[in-house]
Parts: C-alpha cells; sequence; structure tokens
C-alpha cells in the first residue's frame, strides 16, 4: 500500500508540474524547442534555393572560352528567379569598390532558371546566401 501511495503521489505531482508548465508556455507564447526546429521559418524574399544532397549551396564557377571568360552559376532556384537576380545585383553594386569599373553582370538564363554572375563570384555569392539562411 505505501509504494502505491508514494507513486501516486508522484505521478500526481509530475502531472501538476506538467499543466503548470503547458498553461505558462501557452499563456507567454513559448513553443516547444523540438516543435520550433521542426518548423521552418517562413521566407519573404520570394524565392528559394535548395542545398544539394551532401548540404552544399549550389553555387558553381564556370569557365569558358579556354578559362579566360569565368562565370557563377547559382542553380536549384525556386520561386522568384528575377527577385535572387535583383538582390544578387543589389549586394554586389553595395559591395562594389572601383569607380572606375561597372559592377559585375548578373542575368538569368531564361531556358534553365540559372543565376549567372559574370567573373568569379562563387565564395562572396555563398556567403551571402548563408548569411540570408539558406
Amino acid at each position: 500500500m505505501l509504494v502505491r501511495a508514494s507513486t501516486s503521489a508522484s505521478t500526481s505531482r509530475v502531472l501538476a508540474l506538467a499543466r503548470a508548465y503547458s498553461q505558462a508556455s501557452a499563456a507567454t507564447g513559448a513553443t516547444d524547442a523540438a516543435t520550433a526546429a521542426s518548423t521552418p521559418r517562413p521566407r519573404t524574399l520570394g524565392y528559394v534555393v535548395a542545398r544539394s544532397e551532401q548540404g552544399n549551396l549550389p553555387v558553381y564557377t564556370e569557365y569558358r572560352n579556354g578559362r579566360s571568360n569565368r562565370l557563377t552559376i547559382v542553380r536549384k532556384v525556386t520561386g522568384d528567379v528575377g527577385a535572387l537576380r535583383n538582390d544578387i545585383a543589389q549586394y554586389l553594386a553595395d559591395g562594389h569598390i572601383d569607380p572606375l569599373k561597372a559592377p559585375p553582370k548578373v542575368y538569368v538564363r531564361p531556358t534553365s532558371g540559372h543565376v549567372e554572375i559574370k567573373g568569379h563570384w562563387a565564395e562572396e555569392i555563398k556567403e551571402w546566401l548563408a548569411m540570408r539562411g539558406f
């Protein structure tokens, strides 16, 4: 009898604590850490850049014309590709230092939907995308 009474008392104590916790979290609007981690935060950018299966960002450097012409390519873009192009162009124009040179050209390939940037900008674009949460 004594064991059952103590088990029942500890169970009721745990239930009372659980109720108090759930009421407190409901009152403050707090969520469980597991729930917060599993739900993706909404993006207001209008586009998403999906990572590869290995977890890398799909930003590549392509060499053309005997390696004299370099292009940086962003692949796996879903959503508004034009908005991504505008954001990248704005980022590169803001960070552009040389007043005598124009900032690099950024355009979208209409057949593939890839964003292409003239020049070798792969590391800068990867850092920028990671900073934006991709």
